[in-house]
């Protein structure tokens, strides 16, 4: 019986998730979008001194079931950070339960022209109220490697433009 096992045997993940070949139907079937949005960004130590902060990113599911049991998605790209990141490249999660958690959390590490390591956390706080306000502005934090916030930003998309290539 299921009791008899160890609980961490009933919810390993595979080191390669391959599935059978009998679920390789439209579970199988992934997506990706791509976005693309701009800001600023200000030093906690330089306060009302903002500097331009922009990121490009791919979001990938590699099947709908593995998104539907995680409801995030991979995302890779590259971040500007003006005076502290030239195109470097970015890798992390964006959450996508949002009619869930009324949250869209985008997280990503980066290592910056310094060669040191910064995260990006933000979160696009969904009211259904003002959908198109909210789901375009995107407000975060920059953390440095040992934890410690270094920078507040916050960063927008057109609607308009961005759409268009969904």
């Amino acid at each position: 019986s299921m009791a008899t096992l160890p609980p961490a045997s009933r919810h390993r993940v595979p080191a390669n998730d391959i599935s059978p070949p009998e679920e390789a139907g439209a579970g199988a079937l992934g997506f990706e979008f791509h976005e693309t949005m701009t800001g600023s960004y200000e030093w906690e130590d330089e306060p009302g001194k903002p500097r331009s902060l922009s990121f490009s990113l791919r979001a990938h599911a590699p099947s709908v079931r593995a998104f539907l049991d995680h409801r995030e998605v991979a995302i890779e790209g590259t971040v500007s950070a003006e005076g502290l990141a030239d195109n470097q490249p970015l890798t992390g999660t964006l959450g996508l339960d949002v009619l869930v958690t009324g949250r869209l959390p985008y997280v990503f590490d980066f290592v910056g022209d310094n060669g040191e390591g910064y995260r990006f956390s933000g979160q696009k706080i969904v009211r259904l109220t003002r959908l198109r306000q909210t789901m375009t502005t995107l407000p975060a934090a920059l953390f440095a490697d040992d934890g410690r916030l270094v920078a507040r930003a916050e960063l927008v998309f057109d609607l308009d433009s961005d759409l268009t290539k969904f």
